[in-house]
C-alpha cells in the first residue's frame, strides 16, 4: 500500500509558489501567503488523517479455470468497498501477461485493461469484465492488479496490489471436441477437412444401412428397418479392428520458430489433439509423449475417451527447449513403455539431419513400429518458386535454400526406403493431412 500526492495536491502547491513569487514583489501579501500556506497544510493533514482511517478497498481477479489458445475469454475484477457511509471511486488497472491480448489477434500495441472512475457503493461489491484472446498455450503469469483510489478532498491517492502470480492455465483449442456434437465424429473430422475412408467387410462393427441388392447375404437382411421403408434393407459392417497410436510431439528448439504469430510446437499439439481425438473415437488405444534432450512427458496408451483429457493437460504444460532434440531417448522409452507393435506418428522438424543423432534412430523406430515422420516444413522454403528478383544476394539464397531443400528430400527419401512413412508439410497444413493419413493406415490390410 502506498500513498502519494493526487494532481490536485500538486495544482494548489503550484498555484502557492506563484503566490510566493508575487509576495516578492509584493511584500505586504505575504500574510495572505502564510495563510494560504497553513490552510493548505491543514488540509493535507485532515486529508491524510481520513483516507488513513478509510479501510482499504478490497479488489480481486476472477479467471476462468480454463483458457483456449485462440479463443476469447472473459476475465473478472472484483471492488469491494468495506465502508457502509459513503460512495467511492476506484481507478484499476492491469499487468497483463504477454500470452494474453484484450485486443483482435495480431495487435502488436493492445493495451493492457485500464478502467477510471468505478464507483463503488458503500458496503457493496462492484464487478468490472473485459475480454482477453490468448495468444499460445501454456502458463501465463499476471503481474499485479493495481487500485487507486482518492481521499475524501482528493489531495491524496492510495495504491494497492491485488492478485500478483495469478496464472491464467492456457490449453490448446479443444473446445471443438468437448461441444456435444463432438460425439459424432464425423462431423468434427468434416470441419477440420478430413475424408474418413470405410473399408466394409465381414466384420463385427457397424458402418451403414443399404438397400437389398441381388447377391447380399440373407443374414444381414435388416427386418425391423426393411419394415420401416416397406423394401429389403442390408446391413453393412466394417472391419473391427483396435490398435495401439502412439503421439510423439518435438519440443526442441527448431519447434519455436513462429508462423502467422504461432510457434511450430502450437501447430504440432493442435494435431497432436485431433490425432488423438481421431484415435479414440475410433476405438484404438492412444499414448503420447513429448521430448527434446529427453522425454519430458508420457502417458501410456488406453482406449477411453476421458483420456483426451490427459492429452490436454500434457500439451498445455510443453514448452519449446533451446536444445537438439534425441530421437534415441524416444527410441529408449518407447522400447521400456510400448514393446508391442503400434502405430508411431512423430511431429519434429530437422534442418542438417545426420544418420546418427535422426535417421539411425528413426529407421531402428520403424523396423519396431509402424512408423509416421510428420516434418513441418518452414515457409522460407517457398522463396524458391518466387519470381527472381535482380538483388545481388537473391542467387546466394536462392542457392543455399535448394541446396537445404535437396539434403531434406534425401533425409525423407532415406527413412522412406527404410520403411519409414514420411509427410514434410507446412505447420498450417498438418491436421488434416495426417488425419487422413491415419485413417488410410487405420483402414489399411497393413498396420
Amino acid at each position: 500500500m502506498t500513498v502519494f500526492p493526487d494532481s490536485r495536491l500538486l495544482l494548489a502547491l503550484a498555484a502557492w509558489t506563484g503566490l510566493g513569487v508575487v509576495v516578492a514583489a509584493v511584500p505586504w501579501l505575504w500574510p495572505v501567503a502564510a495563510a494560504a500556506l497553513l490552510l493548505l497544510a491543514a488540509l493535507l493533514l485532515w486529508d491524510a488523517l481520513s483516507l488513513r482511517a478509510q479501510a482499504p478497498l478490497e479488489c480481486g481477479r476472477r479467471l476462468p479455470d480454463r483458457f483456449f489458445a485462440g479463443r476469447a475469454a472473459d476475465i473478472v475484477l472484483t471492488v469491494h468497498n468495506p465502508a457502509a457511509e459513503r460512495a467511492r471511486e476506484v481507478e484499476l488497472s492491469e499487468d497483463l501477461p504477454p500470452e494474453l491480448e484484450v485486443r483482435a489477434a495480431g495487435d502488436p500495441d493492445a493495451p493492457s485493461p485500464e478502467f477510471a472512475g468505478v464507483p463503488v457503493d458503500p458496503a457493496s461489491t462492484t464487478t468490472v469484465r473485459y475480454t482477453v484472446r490468448p495468444r499460445e498455450r501454456g502458463d501465463a503469469h499476471f503481474g499485479p492488479l493495481v487500485a487507486l483510489e482518492r481521499s475524501p478532498l482528493g489531495l491524496l491517492r492510495r495504491r494497492t496490489l491485488h492478485g500478483a502470480g495469478d496464472v491464467a492455465r492456457i490449453y490448446p483449442d479443444a473446445s471443438r471436441y468437448l461441444r456435444p456434437e463432438a460425439l459424432d465424429p464425423r462431423l468434427v473430422f468434416r470441419a477440420i477437412g478430413v475424408r474418413p475412408q470405410r473399408q466394409r467387410g465381414e466384420g463385427m462393427e457397424f458402418e451403414s444401412l443399404r438397400d437389398y441388392v441381388p447377391g447380399d447375404d440373407p443374414r444381414r437382411i435388416t427386418w425391423a428397418a426393411s419394415a420401416r421403408r416397406g423394401r429389403p434393407v442390408t446391413r453393412l459392417t466394417q472391419h473391427e479392428k483396435h490398435h495401439t497410436v502412439f503421439i510423439a510431439v518435438d519440443t526442441s528448439r527448431l519447434m519455436a520458430g513462429r508462423v502467422d504469430g504461432r510457434s511450430k510446437l502450437d501447430f504440432a499439439c493442435d494435431a497432436a489433439l485431433a490425432l488423438a481425438y481421431g484415435a479414440l473415437v475410433s476405438g484404438d488405444r492412444v499414448g503420447m509423449a513429448t521430448f527434446a534432450d529427453e522425454v519430458r512427458g508420457l502417458l501410456s496408451p488406453r482406449s477411453h475417451k476421458r483420456e483426451l483429457g490427459r492429452c490436454i493437460d500434457l500439451l498445455r504444460a510443453a514448452d519449446t527447449r533451446l536444445v537438439e532434440a534425441d530421437f534415441g531417448a524416444l527410441l529408449s522409452a518407447l522400447a521400456v513403455h510400448q514393446r508391442q507393435r503400434a502405430l508411431v506418428i512423430v511431429l519434429t522438424d530437422f534442418v542438417d539431419a545426420d544418420a546418427t543423432s535422426f535417421r539411425a534412430p528413426l529407421a531402428l523406430l520403424g523396423k519396431r513400429h509402424r512408423l509416421l515422420l510428420v516434418a513441418l516444413r518452414d515457409r522460407i522454403y517457398r522463396n524458391l518458386d518466387a519470381p527472381r528478383r535482380d538483388h545481388p544476394l537473391d542467387l546466394y539464397r536462392r542457392l543455399v535454400l535448394d541446396d537445404l531443400l535437396r539434403q531434406r528430400e534425401e533425409t525423407l527419401l532415406t527413412l522412406r526406403r527404410a520403411g519409414v512413412q514420411t509427410l514434410d508439410l507446412p505447420p498450417e497444413e498438418i491436421t488434416a493431412a495426417v488425419l487422413n493419413r491415419y485413417l488410410q493406415l487405420r483402414t489399411g490390410p497393413e498396420w
